[in-house]
């Protein structure tokens, strides 16, 4: 990757004297932000700009090249990737549209060009981008004419569409948030979004990193990456939709929308979701400074009035106002004319003038132990002060970085004013008092976030019968069918997930004879691969407390299906012993097309759709993840025994977490996984699948 940011002698192809051309505005772009390799622009009508001169093809080239700009129509890129691997190029940037994004021939030409790339071990970003900027060097060759409009600084950015990453960049621009380097990455053939985002976990000038995604190419590597980075990923994922045009054939599926996934992924790897440019912006500034690790804020303010809102903002978000000790006040009052002002947490400096005195009262506040960072509000009543303004905000930047606490400042001045002290400083300002609140407490849930998140846990693997459960897949497999209900309680126990054992009967009588040997009162349910909800179907009967009614009940269930399910294959029905007592949770699973296994776990049985109550997870779950998810729920304090209420046996829900979890990582053949009810009785006493449904 260092190649694609770093190269010594670039060839732009595809460049023309017309001033039309978008080839040379590639070139423009490197000589206004100040290459410090070289450029040679390529194009086959040859001519000169800027006194450079145009080769006409590649081989005219003396010299060896790093890396190829190409911006040539589609039809030509596989003949100027042979080029460059003739020429030994390895490295590439493909700026030209037109390929799979655009029709069937587009498609045929891509995989032209992916074959010589492997051919030759060309690495390349694109097509269908507006390229690369690292302001560490000037190489910058989008497309865009563009003037050096960003400063440096320590925010790389991916983007999979150029329009929105120049918005971002123009945004960063205007709030005065330097950039180190960008990279639009297109069709991503060969270069990914991953690929770049473990180059900038790496990359000494990148501190921030943000990502643009419109699609997940490899959920779990974008999660193992996020896992090891020391630096926050912050990222905006558009292209939201809901899993599954069609009906969702199992409760799980239906309660984990392919956005829910996303957002669990997200926060299980330390990735923190931002859904517009204002919460972006905010959290870009306050990730330049120290993190906030505690709620604890001092406010220092030049107006009373600005130190009022302050206050209100600082609890309305959930901070604290530290507590100042006596002695401390003591010593900012000598600093005062007259003693005019009550000194307290907001600290008033309305009746201070001299910019020195505030920098030193900040020094003495930062200096304080239950101090876990300041807020400071500075009015520009002046403009003789712009000056003073600008060397104290650079002053209280380092005294952050001394003391390792974030210090928000804001400045209250003309719009003139406040551009240029962005322009000129690279360290956030803000505008809005409430926003610099709302940014602050960003910057806390970032960091607990990031303490929160570990390498993955070590939990003992479960003692199963993983044989056992693939010769069931295989068998249904080979039948072109999903898991009977008793063979789906068969892989339940398998995986040690302990279950209502029931007898399977194929008939009335068999039924009724079951229903004997188990002992009254029974549950029987139908057992068909057409139906999926059967209490919906009618398909279950409950509290059947004799044998003749165990008959009757049967012939009752044939015929009711048999009118609602013309065409469905019955396979016998399923008699249990009922469960009494306890509660009904919800225990499922899938498999994600980006991020694997996904469990879930709600509160619920049959109205768990209609709550929505569910905690999530990407598998595998660890036995810590399963608690949370656990304690996460609504009805949480209700099975941890509030009010005096008996606990349920948590952790027979957690053993019943990870074992699921354990088997969808096992078989990836399992589509969806429903344990529902799974019914929990009181600590001790553990829980029982009730009814499962596994589809393939």
């Amino acid at each position: 990757m260092k190649g694609i940011f770093s190269p010594g002698r670039v060839a732009v192809i595809g460049v023309s004297a017309k001033p039309e051309n978008l080839g040379r505005n590639i070139m423009l772009n490197l000589i206004d932000f100040g290459f410090d390799g070289v450029a040679y622009p390529v194009g086959p009508n040859g001519g000169a700009i800027t006194t450079r001169r145009i080769y006409k093809s590649l081989a005219d080239i003396p010299d060896a090249i790093d890396l190829a700009v190409i911006f040539v129509p589609a039809r030509f890129v596989p003949q100027v990737m042979e080029d460059c691997g003739q020429k030994g190029i390895k490295r590439a940037i493909i700026e030209t549209a037109g390929f799979s994004e655009y029709n069937d021939e587009g498609k045929n030409i891509e995989d032209q060009v992916v074959a010589i790339a492997e051919k030759y071990g060309i690495r390349f970003i694109g097509p269908n981008c507006i390229g690369v900027i690292n302001m560490e060097n000037g190489f910058c060759v989008p497309f865009p004419r563009l003037t050096p409009f960003i400063r440096k600084g320590e925010v790389s950015i991916i983007s999979q569409s150029g329009g929105v990453g120049l918005s971002i960049m123009n945004h960063m621009a205007a709030e005065g948030i330097g950039l180190n380097k960008f990279a639009s990455v297109g069709n991503m053939l060969n270069i990914s979004a991953e690929d770049l985002l473990e180059y900038y976990i790496e990359d000494e000038g990148t501190r921030t990193i943000f990502i643009y995604l419109e699609g997940i190419r490899d959920g779990r590597r974008l999660m193992d990456l996020a896992k090891r980075s020391p630096k926050p990923i912050l990222v905006m994922k558009s292209n939201i939709g809901e899993l599954g045009q069609s009906v969702a054939a199992s409760h799980t599926a239906s309660l984990s929308s392919d956005d829910r996934v996303v957002d669990t992924a997200f926060r299980q790897s330390g990735i923190t979701r931002v859904h517009d440019v204002t919460t972006l912006s905010h959290y870009m500034k306050t990730l330049l400074l120290p993190a906030l690790n505690n709620k604890r804020l001092a406010i220092i303010s030049r107006s009373g009035g600005h130190a009022i809102v302050a206050a209100d903002a600082c609890e309305t978000v959930g901070f604290e106002l530290a507590e100042f000790p006596e002695s401390f006040i003591r010593d900012i009052e000598k600093h005062f004319r007259a003693s005019v002002i009550k000194l307290t947490n907001p600290l008033d400096l309305g009746d201070l003038f001299d910019l020195d005195v505030y920098y030193n009262i900040v020094e003495q506040t930062l200096a304080q132990e239950n101090v876990d960072g300041v807020a400071f509000l500075h009015t520009s009543v002046a403009r003789t002060e712009r000056g003073p303004t600008r060397d104290l905000i650079a002053r209280l930047d380092a005294l952050s970085r001394k003391f390792n606490k974030p210090v928000a400042v804001y400045v209250s001045a003309n719009s003139a004013e406040i551009s240029g002290l962005r322009q000129e400083l690279d360290f956030p300002i803000f505008t809005h008092i409430v926003e610099m609140f709302r940014a602050l407490k960003l910057d806390y849930d970032h960091s607990q976030a990031m303490a929160d998140v570990v390498l993955e846990e070590e939990s003992p693997a479960p003692i199963v019968d993983k044989a056992d459960v693939q010769q069931l897949i295989e068998n249904a497999a080979a039948e072109n069918r999903d898991l009977l209900l008793n063979e789906a309680m068969d892989v339940l126990e398998c995986y040690r997930i302990p279950t209502v054992r029931g007898l399977a009967a194929s008939s009335a009588e068999e039924a009724g004879s079951a229903a004997d040997s188990l002992g009254y009162p029974v549950a029987m349910k139908v057992i068909s691969e057409h139906i999926s909800h059967k209490s919906d179907a009618g398909g279950v009967q409950l509290n059947l407390r004799d044998r003749d009614g165990v008959i009757a009940a049967f012939h009752d269930m044939n015929t009711r299906i048999r009118t609602a399910f013309p065409d469905a294959k019955l396979d016998g029905v399923m008699v249990q012993p009922m469960a009494i007592g306890g509660r009904e949770l919800i225990l499922g699973g899938r498999q994600d097309n980006q991020f694997g296994p996904v469990i879930l776990v709600g509160m619920g049985g049959i109205f768990v759709e209609i709550f929505e109550q569910a905690s999530m997870r990407i598998g595998p779950v660890s036995r810590k993840d399963a608690m949370a998810m656990i304690e996460e729920l609504n009805g949480a304090q209700i099975l941890m025994g509030a009010r005096g209420q008996k606990r349920f046996d948590i952790d027979a829900i957690a053993d019943a977490i990870v074992h699921l979890s354990q088997l969808l990582t096992d078989f990836p053949q399992i589509r969806e996984l429903d344990v529902n009810p799974l019914r929990i009785f009181h600590e001790g006493n553990g829980c029982l699948a009730l009814d499962a449904r596994i589809i393939l």
